[in-house]
């Protein structure tokens, strides 16, 4: 694969571009975001069915298709930019935790149901007061065993966490680090849907209260090093597309807005804005190409290329998401624009699954710094 699109990507981009412009365009997030929802489930059950993008990455033997991480990222782009809210990242960390450990009872019970849309699952890692989105020693704790585990803990910022039907929590347990399945609702298990800066992202508090859980086999310490990076390259792959969109936006207002008898674009400090967010984009855009080339061609150089590329489109997207709002003039504050949406959803994307600090530091510890 090289670091150009193929066909088959250009072609699944515009398959969701088109299927985004006709089924979820911006005034129909702006209702579902106004409503009780995380997600409108007829728009999700067409993203995982008919579009298959549930199970894309998830291997053809449990129901996936079985395709590339850069095929993933090229979809991702595109729910991106329309600023969709799904749960599809979630799905897509969960699937992949599971499939990087070794539990074959558990990816044949949850693996097909996931791929076809039917189940939503969530990771939940992240704990109150721990700067890292994947905690190296978890406050959350396991007891008993066999099948009679039960979890105590809090577990924040689970993404897509009220909706899901399976929970794969990290915890402490009596030989260290594991990963437990709970199903959700169940005993001892509470979830606060959480009134995050982004309406188009939903998340949760999720609290253990000797919850019954299921151990699942396999070394969990490297299986979330492995979902650490599909996160990164899933969130860099929306960003990258959601900062494109801004451009887009910015540069076509830039043409029809006039001010002093000619068009704010013909101004130097207008065109010099739009040239840095080009810029920041083009740099985010190759660093991210880099990172799926790797996931599919070089596992082992990853972790640091899909950090690279955080590192770059998140701090960049949240740059492009408040020129474009300041671009736009008094409008872009109001409710009735779409920049603020996106201003929003990278001020909060900016954090998820680890901020600059925690990326800049994965990569230092990646490239062995």
């Amino acid at each position: 694969m090289s670091l150009i699109f193929t066909d088959d990507q250009k072609s699944l981009a515009e398959t969701v571009r088109r299927f985004v412009a006709q089924r979820t365009p911006l005034p129909k997030v702006r209702e579902v975001v106004g409503g009780d929802l995380a997600y409108d489930p007829d728009v999700w059950s067409r993203l995982a069915g008919d579009l298959g993008l549930a199970g894309l990455t998830i291997p053809e033997e449990y129901g996936g298709a079985g395709a590339t991480q850069a095929d993933l990222s090229a979809a991702l782009r595109e729910l991106g930019a329309g600023l969709v809210p799904s749960p599809l990242v979630a799905c897509v960390l969960t699937a992949g935790a599971l499939l990087a450990l070794d539990d074959e009872e558990a990816r044949r019970d949850l693996l097909p149901r996931i791929a076809e849309g039917g189940l939503v699952a969530a990771l939940a890692v992240s704990e109150p007061g721990d700067r890292r989105w994947i905690p190296a020693e978890p406050v959350t704790t396991a007891t008993g065993s066999g099948d009679e585990v039960t979890l105590s803990g809090t577990k924040v910022a689970v993404l897509n966490g009220a909706e899901a039907g399976v929970l794969l929590v990290q915890a402490r347990g009596p030989h260290g680090t594991g990963l437990y399945l709970v199903r959700n609702p169940a005993d001892g298990l509470t979830v606060s849907r959480d009134q995050g800066v982004d309406p188009t992202r939903g998340s949760a508090t999720v609290t253990f209260d000797g919850a019954p859980a299921r151990p699942v086999a396999g070394d969990a310490v490297a299986a979330l090093d492995r979902v650490a990076d599909l996160a990164n390259l899933a969130l860099a792959s929306e960003q990258c597309g959601a900062m494109l969109a801004c451009l887009t936006m910015t540069t076509e207002y830039a043409k029809v807005r006039y001010a002093f008898g000619q068009p704010i674009g013909a101004y130097q400090g207008v065109k010099h804005r739009l040239a840095d967010m080009y810029v920041r984009w083009a740099l985010s855009d190759a660093a991210l190409r880099e990172a799926t080339r790797a996931a599919d061609e070089e596992p082992e150089k990853l972790g640091a290329a899909a950090a690279a590329a955080r590192t770059l489109t998140s701090p960049g997207y949240l740059t492009a998401a408040k020129d474009t709002m300041l671009l736009h003039g008094g409008i872009g504050f109001t409710w009735e624009h779409d920049a603020h949406f996106y201003y929003k959803n990278a001020i909060a994307g900016n954090v998820l699954a680890g901020d600059a600090d925690y990326q800049q530091d994965r990569l230092a510890d990646k490239l062995g710094v």
